[in-house]
């Protein structure tokens, strides 16, 4: 049966983490969704959790060793039975239990793509406010689009791909930059729906060298020479989101 949504969540060991997301996900008051959960063969105790709370919580569950993050993500759209599909990665939570209830009420039949505005949390402070508006994506805003609150409609995946395994950390950069290339038309949700936690995937001073190397390998990839203009522009928005300025001029 079709779903309205489906929401992915990639996990590998983190059994506090997905412990929280599985809570937030099963509380939606909205039920007309699906919830995937691919764990890479973790083994600290996160399969436990995820088992367990599928005993009286029912979603789809998916073990298997992975490449990569994006590779799960792969594999997860591919099993998916959703109109429109969205992210919430272990250890992040919806702001509230009535988020997806508001996002159905704020999309038409004529959506294709949509985002909202994001929280950025660290030891429980919000150190972010991601909140930026635009209609349509261009290659001078396409930076403010957040990956993690961006759902996208089915048929959208057959016209511009999945991510590209080639990229461990920044294959999110490259999908969006492929979705201006075909897409122009983004509708944007004015509402925080995610508490994100700061220091995941992207953000880990660990893999901080990975992925400045992908940056430059996918902006030098789409913007040939001019990719340096794209990069500076990318650093300077992201350190103008900070200290909650976003909020501030709102």
């Amino acid at each position: 049966m079709k779903k309205k949504f489906t929401i992915i969540t990639i996990v590998k060991n983190d059994k506090f983490g997905i412990l929280k997301t599985l809570k937030s996900i099963s509380r939606q008051t909205f039920k007309n969704f699906e919830h995937i959960v691919v764990d890479g063969n973790s083994s600290d105790g996160t399969l436990f959790q995820i088992r367990e709370y599928n005993k009286k919580n029912k979603f789809l569950f998916f073990k298997r060793k992975d490449v990569s993050f994006y590779d799960s993500l792969n594999f997860a759209i591919k099993k998916s039975c959703g109109e429109f599909i969205g992210i919430l990665n272990s250890g992040d939570t919806f702001v509230n239990n009535n988020v997806l209830e508001k996002i159905n009420k704020s999309i038409s039949s004529t959506t294709n793509i949509f985002y909202s505005n994001l929280f950025f949390v660290k030891k429980k402070k919000i150190v972010r406010i991601w909140k930026h508006r635009t209609n349509n994506i261009s290659k001078f805003n396409l930076f403010k689009i957040p990956h993690t609150t961006l759902f996208v409609h089915n048929r959208i995946y057959k016209k511009i791909g999945l991510y590209n395994l080639n990229y461990k950390i920044s294959s999110d950069l490259d999908f969006i930059i492929r979705l201006n290339k075909k897409i122009k038309s983004i509708k944007h949700l004015n509402f925080e729906t995610i508490f994100m936690e700061y220091g995941g995937l992207s953000t880990n001073l660990k893999s901080f060298k990975l992925k400045i190397r992908e940056d430059f390998s996918i902006l030098i990839y789409h913007f040939k020479s001019a990719f340096i203009f794209y990069y500076i522009f990318k650093i300077y928005f992201k350190i103008n989101d900070f200290n909650l300025r976003n909020y501030l001029k709102s």
